[in-house]
């Protein structure tokens, strides 16, 4: 009889033992579980607010006044017209500071303003968008050419005009959202005057929306 009754509670004793092992397994498993998921989130959150980061930089950075002398300097600028079409080419410096803007920025765009002269008879006011070189090497000299064409033939006697430098056009500048952000006046003599004096502005939004 005593012989069963030490069977039976040695019985009751290893079962108990089992039951705590088992509790004691599930708990540390839990535990592991409940502090991976944690550290993963901090992880992704830390890599998400440095997107964010970048990303607010970038969409802070803007063009605006980027383009003021002494920053953007034309130094040569040739006009050729035919019947049908007029070719700008564009030969301009960048300083060192706006070298380093365009390559966080990537894409600007030059667009020409004709005179009403030459409107008055090719009904094209302004040029198409030309996108400007990208900064490459360390170099700041750059040349852009942009060409305008129409269907009818113009006067030869403009034409003359034209090839003679007599005509006054305006250069706008235009971010990546093709939004202006500067204007030079009379562009084809920009290079002779002091870049500090010479004739540009910062271009007038409300002007150029009422124009278009």
């Amino acid at each position: 009889m005593m012989r069963k009754l030490l069977k039976t509670y040695c019985l009751m004793v290893l079962l108990f033992a089992a039951c705590d092992d088992n509790e004691d397994s599930k708990q540390i498993s839990s535990n592991y579980t409940s502090e991976k998921p944690s550290n993963q989130v901090e992880k992704n959150n830390k890599a998400d607010k440095e997107v964010e980061s970048v990303n607010a930089s970038e969409s802070k950075l803007s063009l605006e006044k980027q383009f003021l002398p002494p920053n953007f300097l034309v130094q040569k600028l040739s006009i050729e017209a035919k019947n049908r079409s007029i070719k700008f080419v564009m030969d301009y410096v960048l300083s060192e500071k706006l070298y380093e803007v365009l390559e966080q920025y990537k894409d600007y765009y030059f667009m020409i303003e004709y005179p009403e002269e030459l409107f008055n008879l090719t009904n094209v006011k302004k040029s198409k968008p030309v996108k400007g070189p990208l900064p490459k090497n360390g170099q700041l000299s750059n040349s852009v050419t942009i060409v305008t064409s129409w269907n009818n033939d113009i006067p030869n006697s403009l034409m003359h005009k034209i090839n003679k430098g007599e005509l006054r056009y305006n250069l706008i500048i235009l971010d990546k959202e093709m939004f202006p952000v500067h204007i030079f006046n009379d562009v084809q003599w920009y290079q002779t005057f002091d870049p500090n004096k010479g004739f540009n502005i910062i271009i007038d939004d409300k002007k150029t929306n009422s124009e278009n």
